[in-house]
């Protein structure tokens, strides 16, 4: 049985970066989003009596913050690193240099809200369908 060498179980320490600046970008997004989503239920079930209203209010507000997503994403390049919250969530020790900090972070934070951005249009999607079949004459 042969020992792998030092040089084989090294943590490629960029690596080992990006996967915390994404955890924490991650982190940060869906706790937006999470109080969104709270904001939407609260909404339909303020309107549950009818339901192709429910569904449909739903679907946009899934839309407005699928819009909100898009739009941090494309501002996600110009925000100075130093004023997010990624940035605030790193320890001292762990925050890249500063000349590549800028880089790191925006792209990070780009493909993080690019993400969510999806997940909240596949919802829209389906809520809006739901809501559309919901409202046909002679269903539900």
């Amino acid at each position: 049985m042969s020992v792998p060498s030092p040089t084989v179980m090294m943590i490629d320490p960029s690596r080992d970066l990006g996967r915390r600046l994404r955890l924490l970008a991650e982190i940060s997004t869906a706790r937006g989003c999470g109080f969104a989503g709270l904001a939407t239920l609260c909404l339909m079930i303020g309107l549950s009596a009818n339901l192709a209203a429910t569904l449909k209010a739903g679907g946009y507000s899934a839309l407005l913050v699928t819009s909100v997503l898009l739009m941090m994403a494309q501002r996600a390049p110009g925000k100075p690193f130093r004023h997010t919250e990624v940035w605030l969530m790193l320890d001292e020790a762990e925050r890249p240099p500063e000349p590549m900090a800028q880089r790191l972070l925006a792209g990070v934070r780009r493909a993080v809200f690019l993400r969510f951005a999806a997940y909240h249009a596949v919802a829209a999607a389906l809520l809006l369908t739901g809501g559309f079949i919901a409202g046909l004459p002679g269903r539900i």
